[in-house]
């Protein structure tokens, strides 16, 4: 779709949305579309800046703003307008001091995959399709059992997950409930199929995307069960605040289906690397410092991070004392890659997948 078209079709379903319902306090924020060349916004084409890397909410002309690249190749202006509302939840997020955000680059090198925590996720998958088809409060009590033992057995990963939850799973259910008021059908064919999605365990590798879809689902779990608020800013996380008074029960320590997905994702990483190393298309070599990437499916095995669509680094490996600093010497590089990264994400060589 054509950048000008696509922005008069979002804009006149922006028009039609309660974003107040949505949210509490929230509102509409500026938004941008962009093609690997060009960005359109507020009547006028120019081109793409520099700092409109995937689809999200930056600071833009001294305001958040919400970007979304069009080369993804999505079609349907109403599920692309609920898109974009997704990605003003972001900008809110952003305006309004939000602090539940998870540290992705600790993330990246210290969440592990472990077959217990994720045979636990299946069994809250179950749970939560049995807590929205009906009234099953003893369900919804499990539920929130399973999720204290994963608390506690796994308390980096939790808090990983929770955060994700809170960020992405918060604006995933905003976006659900604005593409309700544009077309139901369609919204109650989406939330169908990610209640699904949940269910399958090839999903949950890598981790992060699934993660959208348990928070948005665990929202529908807590709003239809408690008198529990989410939609207000706070210091905790919901899927923590929730599970404050639950008692942890025993977890599933294996799941075959999940140990089956786990052994193939991992063995494609593998392979990827493999290839891309015999590949030999070396982008970048010397001491540097990783400093962003597309974190949607970034992915580390203890040596290799398979990156997709671009990367941010400094030279050197010292980090400037400000974020200011640290952007704008930060350079980039767009594409796929396998990159040689240590624990503390300093970076050596870069191959170009």
């Amino acid at each position: 779709m054509e950048l000008e078209q696509a922005y008069r079709e979002i804009e006149t379903r922006l028009d039609r949305i309660d974003f107040s319902f949505l949210f509490h306090g929230f509102h509409r924020f500026p938004f941008a579309l962009y093609n690997e060349t060009q960005a359109y916004m507020d009547g006028r084409y120019f081109d793409k800046p520099d700092n409109f890397l995937g689809s999200t909410s930056i600071r833009y002309n001294g305001k958040e703003t919400a970007i979304w690249n069009l080369s993804d190749h999505l079609s349907d202006p109403d599920v692309l307008t609920s898109k974009i509302v997704h990605e003003m939840l972001h900008a809110f997020q952003n305006d309004s001091g939000e602090k539940r955000w998870a540290d992705e680059r600790a993330a990246l090198v210290k969440y592990r995959y472990e077959e217990a925590n994720f045979a636990a996720r299946m069994e809250e998958a179950a749970l939560i399709r049995e807590c929205l088809a009906g009234e099953k409060p003893e369900a919804f009590a499990r539920l929130l059992q399973l999720r204290k033992a994963r608390m506690e057995r796994f308390p980096f990963v939790y808090d990983y997950e929770a955060r994700i939850e809170q960020i992405e799973g918060t604006a995933h259910f905003v976006e659900h409930e604005a593409l309700a008021q544009l077309d139901p059908a369609k919204a109650d064919k989406s939330w169908t199929e990610m209640i699904e999605g949940l269910a399958d365990p090839a999903r949950y590798f890598p981790v992060r995307a699934v993660t959208y879809l348990s928070g948005a689902a665990f929202i529908a779990c807590l709003r239809k069960y408690t008198d529990m608020v989410t939609d207000e800013f706070s210091d905790t996380p919901f899927a923590i605040a929730a599970i404050a008074d639950a008692a942890p029960c025993e977890i599933p320590k294996h799941n075959a289906r999940v140990a089956e997905c786990m052994a193939e994702w991992k063995a494609k990483h593998r392979d990827l690397v493999t290839r891309t190393l015999e590949k030999g298309e070396i982008v970048l070599e010397g001491t540097y410092r990783l400093i962003v990437w597309n974190v949607y499916d970034g992915t580390w095995d203890g040596q290799y991070a398979v990156l997709t669509y671009f990367i941010g680094y400094i030279e050197g490996e010292e980090l400037p004392d400000t974020d200011e600093k640290l952007f704008a010497q930060m350079k980039t590089l767009n594409g796929n890659f396998v990159a040689e990264v240590d624990e503390n994400l300093r970076l050596t060589r870069v191959w170009r997948q």
